[in-house]
């Protein structure tokens, strides 16, 4: 998963973040090359619950900060997100095709949430700071 300028949403810190949490992917995909499955998916998904928790509750109180009309809903993907990662960080054993299931899984979801949520709230952000100060998230 390569970090593209497409992926960014505004705020240096968001992005940055983002940023490492497609580190945190790589690293886990070039382990899964190297045939490190079981290991590799018990470290990646432990780093991954911390550091996306970490970063949720950044992205979130800037949601809030900035009075974000979908935070909400937005915080409740974060939230769904968060716990199945770390559910899956504690069950131990991950076989090959569990472990090719989680990465798909990540993948898509982080890719699919950055591009589409944090994309709307990305541009709520620049209507506030734009003439429309009122403006409403895409939806």
């Amino acid at each position: 998963m390569d970090w593209n300028p497409a992926y960014a949403i505004g705020p240096e810190a968001i992005d940055a973040d983002h940023q490492r949490l497609f580190q945190l992917f790589n690293q886990f995909t070039a382990a899964i090359a190297a045939g490190e499955t079981r290991e590799s998916a018990n470290r990646f998904l432990r780093e991954l619950a911390d550091y996306s928790e970490y970063h949720f509750r950044r992205e979130e109180g800037l949601m809030r900060a900035t009075g974000y009309p979908d935070a909400a809903r937005h915080a409740s993907m974060h939230a769904g997100f968060a716990s199945f990662v770390r559910k899956q960080s504690t069950t131990g054993d991950h076989d090959l095709e569990e472990v090719q299931f989680l990465q798909n899984y990540v993948e898509m979801w982080l890719c699919g949430h950055i591009l589409v949520m944090d994309k709307w709230f990305g541009e709520w952000l620049d209507g506030r700071a734009g003439k429309n100060a009122a403006a409403e998230p895409i939806s």
